[in-house]
């Protein structure tokens, strides 16, 4: 099945414009179509395996946050609540009153503040090991690190020094279960963005303005109260299962959870058959309830 890649002309601000690539397969059916949003430093491909599981029975898009992958990456104000706004501008572009949202770590937080703000605009909703609720226990090495990243001129340094294979390789590490999955191409296509134009002010952002990350203020439970999935990895260390559901189930009370087994932070690529069937069980269960 082929996959179309375009891009649309979205004015984020008064006057500020930018190119978005998105990526579309599949055909317009009855069922309701299916938005792919990814996570911090990845792009359209990181969802290579899960498109194509879905575009037999609906329209699938996925597309390019702002600052990554091949979108225009501007100095903008990079957060949860810019990302919100370009997926309802996208969904405005396509006319699509409903949608499935899937959303990745840091897209998982941006699609739900996205529903939060716009709960009419969904008809299921389904986060993949969504970042924006952090442990508090995290390495005092760890958060020297954050802190030197988010520093003038540190950041700027660090940022040329890692953006290449062996940065995107050791930021990817920690993410997979299974390291065999860590493959030259994966870390090509990593590394491709790095090296556009731009990229440091969307790469530099949660650590210079970590409130525009965050869902610890975020309304318990949310006013968005449809249908909910929440994938999690087993051995996510980023955002560890046993401390960090609590907190989204108290947001997204009425949310079914599944935890994908030998995985970490990336469940929807390393056990990309496991998380397609989790998914299309749920949303033949949420079809069934309507």
């Amino acid at each position: 099945m082929t996959k179309h890649e375009h891009f649309f002309e979205w004015t984020y601000a008064e006057n500020l414009r930018a190119r978005v690539r998105i990526a579309e397969v599949g055909e317009d059916t009855a069922e309701q179509p299916m938005l792919f949003i990814h996570g911090y430093g990845a792009m359209i491909e990181h969802w290579e395996y899960n498109l194509p599981a879905f575009a037999s029975e609906r329209k699938v898009y996925a597309m390019d946050l702002l600052g990554f992958g091949d979108s225009d990456k501007p100095d903008a104000p990079y957060g949860l609540e810019l990302w919100a706004t370009q997926i309802r501008a996208f969904l405005d572009l396509k006319r699509i009153e409903k949608v499935v949202l899937v959303g990745h770590s840091m897209g998982g937080a941006s699609s739900l503040t996205f529903a939060e703000k716009h709960p009419d605009r969904l008809s299921s909703l389904v986060l993949i090991d969504a970042s924006g609720i952090f442990p508090k226990d995290i390495n005092p090495l760890e958060q020297m690190m954050y802190r030197a990243v988010g520093s003038p001129f540190i950041g700027e340094t660090l940022f040329k020094l890692f953006a290449n294979e062996f940065g995107a390789r050791q930021s990817l590490i920690p993410t997979y279960f299974n390291l065999e999955q860590v493959t030259d191409d994966l870390v090509a296509a990593f590394v491709k963005p790095l090296r556009s134009p731009g990229a440091i002010h969307a790469y530099l952002a949660p650590s210079r303005y970590p409130d525009r990350f965050m869902l610890d203020n975020f309304p318990r439970p949310s006013r968005y109260n449809g249908k909910a999935l929440l994938i999690w990895g087993e051995f996510d260390q980023a955002f560890p299962p046993k401390q960090t559901l609590p907190k989204f189930q108290e947001i997204l009370p009425q949310a079914e959870l599944v935890i994908i087994p030998n995985t970490k932070h990336c469940p929807h690529h390393e056990q990309a058959d496991a998380v397609n069937a989790a998914i299309e069980q749920f949303l033949r269960r949420a079809d069934f309830r309507d």
